[in-house]
Parts: C-alpha cells; structure tokens; sequence
C-alpha cells in the first residue's frame, strides 16, 4: 500500500503544483520528495505546498497543505489553532493560543478580529488553519490530497477543485496584512 501512496503522492503533488504554476508561481528545487517550494510572482509571498501525512496502519491521508515559506506573522512562540464560526456558512475564524504565552494570546485575539482575512479564509475549503510557532500561517486543504484505507483496500485521490489555488493564495495574502498590521 505504501508504494501505491507514494507513485500517488508524486502525480497529486504535482497536480497541486500545477494549479499554482497556473497562477504565476514557479516551482524550486525540492526540499523533500513531499514538498516543493514555490516562487511567488512579484508582489506575493514565496510559498510552500506539501503534503501532510497522518494515520496509522489501517488507513490515513495526505493532506495539501499550503503555508509561506517565511513567516509572515510575529512569531506566537507556540502553535495558534483556529476554529471556523458557523454550521452552515462560515461567519469567522476564532484562533486560539495555549494558555501561558501572552504574545501568542495577543496575536490570536488580533487575527480572530480581523474582518479581512475571516473573509479570505472563507472562501477556502480548509480542512485546518494554524500559525506555526515561528509565525507561518498553514492552511490544510480538503482537495489536493489522498485518503487510503487498507480494509478494503482503497487508495483515492481528492483533486483540488477549480477557484481553490486563488482562494488560498488570497487567504495567505490576507495573513500577510495581518501581520503588517501586528507588527
């Protein structure tokens, strides 16, 4: 199973890279056979698209994830989680930050209160969105990844849908505002 995953990981990582090649970035020199950084067309942030593994023996995914390839953000110290608002239609993103740490607090109170990037990320089929503690923004996609389960055995790729690259790009461009104005 796992060499099937893998054979499938490379054609979806390309894939992925592909719908961002599409919006001017231009792919470098791989860091891992799972991520591949992108150079931004001018004005943008230079980014990272990988995919994440988890699970265990019976079954698992790889996710998309897509995060800058420099922080953007002030470095929290600790991962930031964020929580969608809204059953239905998404109304907003609270962030949250391990109790203990005040600048990490700080800064999940500012980005939970931020109109434009709740707007942003709402536009994004996100599966997860958090801050890497040295101020990244990640962004885990729901598409651009591949579920496995070995009982049956089922291994399917989940193609990132059309309009998704630009919603993510937006959404990381709005993390990048909102560090500005952090700062």
């Amino acid at each position: 199973m796992k060499a099937l995953t893998g054979r499938r990981a490379e054609r979806v990582l390309a894939d992925d890279v592909e719908a961002f090649e599409r919006l001017g970035y231009r792919p470098l020199e791989r860091t891992s056979p799972l991520a591949v950084p992108l150079e931004a067309p001018a004005g943008a942030a230079d980014l990272v698209v990988r995919l994440h593994r988890e699970g265990r023996a019976f079954g698992g995914n790889l996710a998309l994830e897509v995060t800058t390839a420099e922080p953007v953000l002030p470095a929290p110290g600790r991962e930031l989680t964020a929580r969608g608002q809204g059953v239905v239609k998404l109304r907003g993103v609270r962030f949250r930050a391990r109790s203990g740490h005040p600048d990490a607090s700080s800064l999940a109170e500012a980005l939970s209160g931020d109109d434009a990037l709740a707007t942003a990320l709402g536009e994004v089929h996100f599966e997860r969105v958090a801050v890497d503690a040295d101020g990244r923004p990640v962004i885990r996609h729901m598409g651009g990844s591949i579920v496995w389960v070995m009982f049956p055995p089922i291994v399917r790729a989940t193609p990132l849908p059309p309009g998704q690259p630009e919603a993510i790009v937006a959404a990381l461009e709005a993390f990048t505002r909102a560090g500005e104005r952090a700062s």
